[in-house]
């Protein structure tokens, strides 16, 4: 295995998840994205080219997924759409970038890639919009626009809600998994700085999404954790509580203003946004004609420039591009690999952090795509993850094992024993 192509495939990763969280203007828009793709190609290419990739069986997700952006190609080429067939050929690519990434010895350091390439995102955020930053996370209102929203380096405010939503438990699973008191600190910093993003952003979806995977943790550990976790537990939620009771005026004024709350548009007497018209409208077109209901119009062709409005919901939008069939098996394939991973983060008896907070990153996205259309992208710095993790945890768990202990271990990241490292989720 070279270790200086290793380093090169792990800078390109790096680089693909920092350019995928500039969404700059104009006509550069589509040049940084695909800059951000061919990044991660390069990613996968080198990875591939050091040697060490293991020989292994297609997962069922990886089945899964190929089979639904093949197809989604097919349909595309027949209905003569040249550039929903590109972007299925693209996604197909990505996905295949992805399998070689998961099966590399070093995995585990992708966990510490991706972290990297967010502390970067974040530092740039804070450098090149301090203002506006501060501006939206104390909850400004301005009378010709209402609340202002924060849009970090361009990202529009519901996909800042995913992407910073999603590294906020990034660097949650962190603290939680590294021994070293100075790494614990910073990693919770920084999940606090994500989670600050969300609210600058005012990202209720997403918001109310990390609230409903924390019900779950909290739920797990009572459930399965240990007499330690559920002390912790029960400490943590006692000391969260008085904090809420001795300042719950306080909170209460700064989440009505934060979550727009009060605003004709985007209140609580708004109608959730007319999202529920969105989807309602979306349902009635994958009913409309009993062919498409089936087959999908292909990858990204069911875009509010295609079909007349935005379809705020990615259930939905899969069953538009990929049929109900394929919808329906790409969802699965979420909700089985995540409901897995959570049983195996308890299954030795003691809690695995890990992949507890691997399986609740599933969760996460799941419910954040109940209003939103991004279980299934590559633009994105946390898709980028999602998909990677997503393979990770199908893969064949000996071979996974056999393949770690081939490798030396880091200074700082210890294997994991087989019958906790299952689907390689490390700790670096």
């Amino acid at each position: 295995m070279n270790p200086a192509i290793r380093f090169v495939s792990m800078s390109m990763l790096g680089l693909a998840v920092y350019v995928g969280g500039w969404y700059v203007g104009g006509s550069l828009f589509q040049l940084v994205q695909l800059g951000a793709i061919g990044l991660f190609l390069a990613a996968g290419f080198f990875a591939l080219m050091t040697g060490g990739t293991r020989r292994i069986e297609l997962c069922a997700a990886e089945y899964i997924l190929g089979s639904a952006f093949m197809f989604a190609m097919l349909v595309a080429f027949v209905r003569g759409n040249a550039l929903s067939t590109e972007f299925g050929a693209m996604f197909l690519l990505v996905l295949a970038a992805a399998g070689v990434l998961a099966r590399q010895h070093w995995v585990g350091r992708i966990d510490h890639v991706f972290r990297c390439a967010y502390i970067a995102l974040i530092a740039s955020v804070l450098v090149v919009q301090p203002t506006e930053y501060l501006t939206s996370v104390v909850g400004t209102v301005e009378r010709s626009i209402g609340l202002v929203r924060f849009t970090p380096l361009g990202m529009h405010p519901n996909l800042c809600g995913l992407v910073y939503g999603g590294g906020s438990l990034l660097f949650f699973q962190h603290f939680l998994s590294t021994p070293r008191l100075h790494q614990k600190l910073f990693a919770l910093l920084m999940s606090a700085l994500c989670l600050s993003m969300v609210l600058a952003a005012s990202s209720r979806a997403s918001l109310l999404a990390l609230a409903l995977t924390g019900v779950v943790a909290v739920c797990l550990i009572a459930w399965r954790g240990s007499r330690r976790a559920r002390i912790t537990l029960t400490l943590s939620a006692l000391t969260l509580l008085a904090v809420g009771v001795f300042q719950a005026t306080a909170i209460a004024d700064y989440l009505t203003v934060i979550l727009d709350l009060d605003s004709p548009t985007r209140g609580v007497n708004s109608g959730a946004t007319g999202r529920e018209v969105i989807w309602q409208e979306g349902v009635e077109l994958v009913f409309s004609d009993p062919v498409l209901f089936f087959t999908g119009r292909g990858v990204r062709a069911a875009g509010p420039e295609v079909i007349g409005f935005p379809v705020e919901s990615s259930y939905i939008n899969l069953a538009l591009e990929h049929g109900v069939v394929f919808g329906l098996l790409i969802t699965l394939a979420f909700v089985v690999t995540a409901w897995r991973t959570l049983g195996r983060s308890f299954e030795t008896g003691v809690m695995n952090p890990a992949l507890l907070v691997s399986g609740l990153m599933l969760v996460f996205v799941l419910l954040q795509s109940v209003f939103n259309r991004y279980l299934v992208a590559v633009g994105n710095p946390y898709s980028l993850w999602v998909l990677l993790l997503l393979v990770r945890l199908n893969l064949n768990p000996a071979r996974l094992a056999s393949a770690s202990a081939a490798t030396p271990p880091w200074r700082d990241h210890p294997p994991l024993r087989p019958a906790v490292g299952t689907n390689a989720v490390s700790q670096p």
